[in-house]
């Protein structure tokens, strides 16, 4: 539902008091995170790439000798555990709200 024009006023004029009050804190809200440009799709075929390494890390790599193997097992871990949490947060995004990105306003 789109804001009233008397609505957008107060709101750039709250917008303006935070950026006069704190600009730091103004200018780290308006960053996205380096991932949110990624589209759904994309981030899920990253998951699986990155999946996928972290198996053939445990698998291929899981054979060197002792502490090595480990190492590697540990790093496989890692990886699969970061492609799962980056699936999860793929999926669990509403595709609705990726076409419906509104970039922040520079009305300061």
């Amino acid at each position: 539902m789109p804001l009233s024009e008397h609505e957008e006023r107060i709101l750039a004029e709250i917008e303006r008091q935070l950026a006069a009050e704190d600009p730091r804190f103004a200018s780290r809200a308006r960053r996205r995170p380096p991932w949110s440009s990624l589209t759904r799709q994309k981030r899920v075929r990253a998951a699986i790439v990155l999946g996928i390494v972290g198996l053939a890390a445990i698998l291929l790599l899981g054979f060197l000798p002792s502490p090595w193997n480990l190492i590697s097992a540990s790093f496989g871990m890692v990886l699969l555990l970061g492609a799962i949490l980056l699936a999860v947060t793929a999926l669990s995004q509403p595709q609705s709200a990726e076409q419906q990105h509104v970039p922040p306003d520079e009305r300061i």
